[in-house]
């Protein structure tokens, strides 16, 4: 057998291993049909370039530096050998190992180490050691004005939340797998965000597999694939629809027409059957999405660059999440207008629910 087609058998190959994007794929297929069906020119297809603009900020952009508290750690854990719990923390902080903790383990550390501080100043409270009560107190106090920089710099540095937050090359599947632990994870990290610094972080026991879930789900970066794609392609539809009426009503007397009824037909079986339950989809799955990460933009002491980016995500105007609705419902609105003139909207007489036989 000859080079080239042994070449050409491991392109086929290849093409064959690599998944299909169903979801852009039904988004092409409706726009085609509905400007075929409109007599409209062809609609521009979706340019992966709009989802730079919604790229991560650079790492050292989002990332602070926190102080470290140094008090005379070696005579601290001399003195509180009474508390085995903190003389370990301290210890462990002070390793090799503890000296290069990930910004995620930093703060479930963090956590631990005020927990045994609280629980050494309880079991101090009878004995006759205010000095070492007073540098607890101070260390704990410390600490704790800490917790909000630490929470942030361990979801600004975390790889698990950047995948999370990072555009797909392909949108959400049209069958996307169920995705409820990540989504829970994020909403646990926003409400872990807004309850420090009173509340704690968890120890890493339960707050490793939250960003464990993040990173073991593809869907984050996918939804902000789809909700792009989806804003793309309503508002282009809808312009295909609102121009075919300005241009040359489809029904000008009111009255049902050929190219009425086969309009009527891509929109049962086309958009009804086909992209609205798609759309529902991305809705139910972007609804919970964009509720975490609205409300982990209201975290106090988050940096600037990371406000901006979740804002440009969720923001109640001029956002993803926003087109998204706002094209969502636009289309409505289009298709709506464009069936009611003709007598073949939902409730109208002309109305049939039922896609016609022939393919449009």
């Amino acid at each position: 057998m000859s080079v080239k087609p042994l070449t050409l058998l491991l392109v086929i190959g290849l093409a064959a291993c690599r998944p299909t994007d169903d979801g852009l794929a039904l988004q092409a297929d409706y726009l085609q049909r509905l400007s075929n069906a409109a007599e409209s020119s062809a609609a521009a297809d979706f340019d992966r370039k709009r989802l730079l603009r919604y790229r991560l900020p650079p790492r050292r952009e989002r990332v602070g530096e926190i102080p470290e508290i140094r008090i005379g750690l070696l005579d601290l854990l001399i003195d509180v050998r009474r508390c085995p719990d903190l003389q370990q923390q301290i210890s462990l902080r002070n390793s090799s190992l503890g000296k290069q903790l990930v910004p995620s383990s930093r703060l479930a550390y963090e956590g631990d180490l005020l927990r045994a501080i609280d629980a050494c100043l309880a079991h101090l409270q009878n004995a006759e050691e205010h000095a070492l009560q007073a540098t607890l107190s101070n260390l704990a106090t410390a600490k704790r004005a800490q917790l909000l920089p630490v929470f942030w710099n361990a979801l600004n540095a975390s790889p698990e939340v950047e995948r999370y937050l990072r555009f797909a090359e392909q949108a959400l599947p049209t069958a996307p797998a169920e995705d409820q632990a990540a989504l829970d994870a994020l909403a646990q990290l926003s409400t872990l965000g807004h309850s420090l610094p009173d509340a704690l972080p968890p120890p890493a026991a339960q707050l490793d597999p939250l960003f464990f879930a993040l990173h073991a789900s593809p869907q984050g970066g996918q939804l902000i694939t789809s909700l792009a794609s989806l804003s793309h392609t309503l508002k282009q539809a809808s312009q295909v629809l609102e121009s075919r009426q300005q241009r040359r009503p489809v029904c000008p007397l009111g009255q049902p027409t050929a190219r009425g009824r086969i309009l009527q037909n891509i929109f049962v079986k086309y958009y009804a059957g086909g992209l609205q339950p798609y759309l529902a989809q991305v809705h139910q799955r972007g609804q919970a999405w964009s509720d975490s990460l609205r409300q982990l933009s209201t975290v106090a002491q988050i940096p600037p660059v990371t406000q901006a980016y979740l804002l440009s995500l969720v923001g109640p105007e001029q956002s993803l999440w926003a087109d998204f609705v706002a094209a969502n419902a636009a289309h409505v609105r289009a298709w709506q207008q464009t069936l009611k003139s003709c007598g073949l909207a939902p409730g109208q007489s002309g109305w049939n629910g039922k896609a016609a036989n022939a393919d449009q």
